[in-house]
């Protein structure tokens, strides 16, 4: 890694976490507010973590959609090339997706040990374990943040460049998250299957790992023609 990336990805990774300092703490309030007031056992029963999951990823595809139009022109000004940006977000994508995922398991740790809050990984009982969730969070959460990152880029091209990017996004995000649900719940697109059963873990994480390396590849085809006014 030379050294203007790695400069860049942690200038991008400290920025992004500032924007989770309003997040996260929103999340706990709205958390803490439906524990308490909600009566129905399976929401006292959730955790935190439990919750944020599917709010992390709608995080992670904010920050990417916001991040072409927050950072590119300054990086392009600051010397940064086109391919130095896009390895830099693709790299503070997954530094921002752990990090959230850290601190939201510190704050459901925390919440847990209340006698009014639920300690579960998951948000319903199933047969996969704690680590298989886990897992699915952090795989689906980075395809989030690349799927916005496709939109924003999508969107600077044009409008039109924008709509197509957003159909796309929505393929990509689906796929993930369909594969994911399967294999912690059993379900594809609603529908209850057969259990997935943990022997197939390893081919739901090659096919993820699969489908982002088809995203980067396909923003490594987008950020080289990506039209830049630098102010």
């Amino acid at each position: 890694m030379n050294n203007k990336l790695k400069l860049a990805t942690m200038d991008f990774s400290k920025e992004i976490a500032k924007w989770t300092m309003w997040y996260l703490p929103i999340m706990a309030v709205i958390y803490i507010l439906v524990s308490l007031f909600v009566n129905e056992a399976e929401v006292n029963e959730m955790s935190f973590y439990a919750m944020a999951a599917s709010a992390n990823r709608i995080f992670m595809l904010v920050a990417g959609i916001m991040a072409v139009f927050v950072f590119l022109e300054l990086a392009i000004s600051l010397g940064l090339t086109r391919k130095t940006f896009l390895n830099a977000m693709i790299l503070t994508g997954g530094v921002v997706t752990v990090g959230l995922a850290v601190v939201t398991w510190v704050f459901s740790l925390v919440l847990g040990m209340m006698p009014w809050f639920g300690d579960g990984i998951a948000a319903f009982d199933t047969t996969a374990g704690p680590l298989v969730h886990i897992i699915g969070h952090l795989l689906t959460a980075y395809v989030f943040f690349l799927a916005g990152f496709i939109i924003s880029i999508g969107f600077y091209r044009g409008f039109l460049g924008g709509m197509i990017a957003i159909v796309l996004s929505l393929g990509i995000t689906a796929a993930i998250d369909s594969m994911w649900t399967f294999q912690t719940a059993g379900t594809f697109f609603n529908m209850e299957l057969a259990g997935y059963g943990s022997g197939n873990l390893l081919l739901t994480i090659i096919f993820s790992l699969l489908l982002i390396l088809f995203t980067i590849a396909l923003l490594q085809s987008l950020i080289r023609s990506v039209p830049v006014k630098v102010k």
